[in-house]
């Protein structure tokens, strides 16, 4: 299949000297669905999952392997499609840069376009494997090739819920794995460990390894991406400190409240809008996986590193869970503050803007978020959604179910001061006292240079090396500016995220509905700082554009499990955090 369509465009090229076609028809993976309307599409699956399923994991290897080692200047390239997201900052097929767009990458990032976008870009990932994947079939022998063959036919990628449990799955972090081929059982190189850039040093016009030149200059000087590095002098990777800070980033609460708590999808999916987003979680973990010199922690590189493509595919997953519970609920326009290759800054978001560069039939008209809004379009679903099977009201009260089992860290906790166990399920429709702190910055306060701003209850450590790891740091909110050319003025480009003080007040003995109890405990413990990626520490007054604020709500439990919360309206206390470096200074 695909192998074939790649000989051939080459030797036509070569034959005829004409250039290879750089248009390509994303629709997705369609094998192993029937015809019929109604029929089971196969699912995307847990890569911890996948693993024990040896004809389909073995697949997924030879496939993702070879897709990395298609020559790196052809368009569908594994180099070339993690290109789309950020460098080298060129266009792909025919979609051109836009009249006074950035020089960046495609991408959307603090937007409401965040999670749209992201859906045809995983399904062009997922057709390229699954192309592939057919083909490999063929190279078993034939006594195993029935097996093989249904196994290709329901290959979907998999996705990582770093939600559920909070550290890389440790096959991503092996140089080599086991996989049966068409030879036999091999020990083989493992595509999910690492991308090695075929061609190194990498073009300097692209991928500038000068520090005066670009922000980003340290990356260009790997040939091959790294995980949890520690700093920005080209250390190895330490996946042992990135599932650390994996560990204490409150993963699963920071899901579960962007899935149950936002009042829009807008709110939902992207920091550009006050709240609660999975933006922000999702956030979180390209800093952990990163850390401080790491690809995954810069826009630009992320893609390359092959966790990326996990890591989003739980993005979408948590997307289509937020779907289902929430039906009727999807983007309203919003302007786009930042600006990709194909957006100009500051233009209006709406359902009919072009996600370039996907185009169902390789050229223009491009996707939009309307025609991407269903994961049926691309041919796939996820373990908790079987569409075809329920109802709209069974499939989201099962869905439901699903992230109350999956992410509700809340449901039973111990109270410090009783030592008894309390769990909100034994208590339908009860109400409680929920606060948060609202968190609004502008993303080049620092003048292009990423930054984190922490959360503290009680006392904060006094080694900054010791804040990202401190038991009292009850949230972190990693501001990542995009690639911006030209030096000063910096745009103002407001991003949103909100950490949950619930656990923290728990855990300290503190009763939330004592309101008054509350606001004057907060007044003296709750404390933020902020630091550099390299954990420089950066006094609160430099972050001009900063602004915490503390809020409480009423919340009623749902009935049972397959009931969510409900939040009523949200009172502020500016007082809390007013007249101090950083603190509230008005409505956002």
């Amino acid at each position: 299949m695909l192998r074939q369509l790649f000989a051939v465009l080459v030797l036509v090229a070569s034959c005829l000297a004409v250039a290879i076609p750089t248009k390509f028809a994303i629709n997705g993976t369609h094998t192993g669905i029937k015809r019929q309307s109604g029929s089971p599409r196969p699912m995307r699956r847990n890569i911890l999952d996948l693993q024990k399923d040896v004809p389909t994991w073995s697949l997924y290897i030879q496939g993702l392997s070879a897709l990395q080692d298609k020559p790196e200047d052809f368009f569908l390239s594994y180099f070339q499609i993690a290109g789309i997201h950020g460098r080298p900052y060129i266009p792909w097929g025919d979609a051109a840069q836009a009249p006074g767009a950035p020089t960046t990458g495609y991408c959307t990032h603090n937007s409401v376009l965040f999670l749209p976008w992201h859906r045809p870009y995983l399904a062009l990932y997922e057709q390229l494997i699954g192309a592939t994947v057919q083909d490999l079939v063929k190279t078993y022998p034939p006594a195993l090739q029935a097996t093989y063959q249904v196994a290709a036919n329901n290959f979907r990628i998999p996705y990582w819920d770093w939600a559920a449990i909070p550290t890389m799955p440790a096959v991503v972090n092996q140089p080599n794995v086991t996989i049966t081929t068409g030879a036999g059982v091999q020990s083989v190189r493992n595509p999910m460990y690492r991308y090695n850039f075929q061609k190194f040093p990498l073009d300097p016009t692209y991928f500038p390894a000068d520090s005066s030149v670009a922000g980003d200059a340290w990356l260009a000087r790997y040939p091959y991406t790294v995980r949890g590095a520690p700093d920005t002098q080209n250390s190895p990777s330490d996946p042992d400190t990135a599932n650390s800070a994996l560990l204490r980033s409150n993963l699963m609460s920071g899901t579960y409240y962007a899935l149950v708590k936002p009042a829009s999808f807008n709110e939902f999916g992207t920091t550009a809008t006050p709240g609660t987003s999975i933006e922000s979680v999702h956030n979180q973990v390209h800093g952990c996986v990163g850390m401080t010199g790491g690809h995954m922690s810069i826009l630009s590189y992320s893609a390359f590193d092959p966790i990326f493509w996990l890591h989003h595919a739980n993005v979408d997953r948590l997307f289509a869970l937020y779907q289902a519970i929430n039906p009727n609920s999807y983007l309203t326009p919003q302007i786009e503050e930042s600006g990709t290759y194909a957006l100009t800054p500051n233009s209006l978001d709406t359902l009919s803007t072009p996600l370039e560069p996907f185009a169902p039939t390789g050229a223009g008209p491009y996707f939009t978020s309307t025609s991407a809004r269903q994961t049926s379009t691309f041919g796939y679903t996820y373990p908790e959604i079987q569409d075809w099977l329920q109802s709209p009201a069974q499939l989201k009260a099962s869905v439901t179910a699903a992230i109350n089992r999956l992410y509700n860290s809340n449901a039973a906790r111990v109270n410090q001061r009783t030592g008894e166990t309390e769990s909100r399920t034994h208590f339908p429709n009860k109400q409680e006292t929920e606060w948060s702190v609202g968190i609004k910055v502008s993303k080049f306060d620092l003048s292009g240079e990423r930054f984190i701003i922490r959360v503290f209850l009680d006392t904060v450590p006094e080694d900054p090396k010791d804040w990202p790891m401190a038991s009292s740091c009850v949230g972190s909110f990693p501001v990542f500016p995009p690639p911006h050319s030209g030096g000063s003025p910096y745009p103002e480009v407001i991003a949103y995220s909100e950490v949950s003080l619930v656990n923290g007040l728990a855990h300290l003995g503190k009763g939330a509905t004592d309101i008054h109890g509350v606001r004057k405990f907060l007044r003296r413990a709750l404390q933020w700082r902020v630091q550099k990626f390299d954990g420089t520490v950066v006094p609160v007054e430099n972050i001009p554009s900063l602004s915490i604020r503390v809020q409480e709500e009423l919340v009623t439990m749902g009935g049972d499990i397959t009931e969510l919360p409900s939040y009523g309206a949200m009172t502020l206390h500016p007082e809390i955090t007013t007249g101090r470096a950083g603190g509230y200074a008005g409505a956002a």
